[in-house]
């Protein structure tokens, strides 16, 4: 099943955008999440989670414009590996993408939201 964002958004190329903040990731995510680009994020993100010990990062996916089966899946691939490392990953905006029930992610609406959920957790995976 597909997720698309309204048609008045233009499809882009797909990209990525790490930065830090403090000690937190900021991976924002921006064009359609199908086909190579799930691969390529995949590759590139986990990777750079293993580079921080534990992992304390927001993925903001108010920028993709299409996300299909596997782009969900990358999403939840790299929460896994976050938990895994002892850290987390939330994930930020992108309601319109998600289904509600989508379990396995921390999901926020705002990246504000998901450094306050960080911190006042101190940034380890909750239990």
């Amino acid at each position: 099943m597909l997720h698309a964002q309204p048609a008045d958004s233009p499809p882009d190329d797909f990209s990525v955008r790490i930065r830090t903040r403090g000690d937190v990731l900021l991976i924002e995510l921006k064009g359609p999440l199908t086909g190579p680009s799930v691969d390529m994020l995949q590759m590139y993100v986990i990777s750079t989670l293993a580079s921080h010990a534990p992992p304390k990062a927001i993925m903001d996916i108010g920028g993709v414009t299409l996300m299909d089966e596997a782009g969900l899946g990358v999403l939840l691939t790299t929460t896994r590996r976050a938990r895994e490392a002892g850290g987390r990953l939330v994930i930020a905006n992108g309601r319109h993408l998600l289904d509600p029930e989508a379990n396995g992610l921390e999901h926020v609406a705002t990246i504000s939201e998901a450094f306050s959920d960080l911190y006042a957790s101190g940034g380890t995976a909750s239990t």
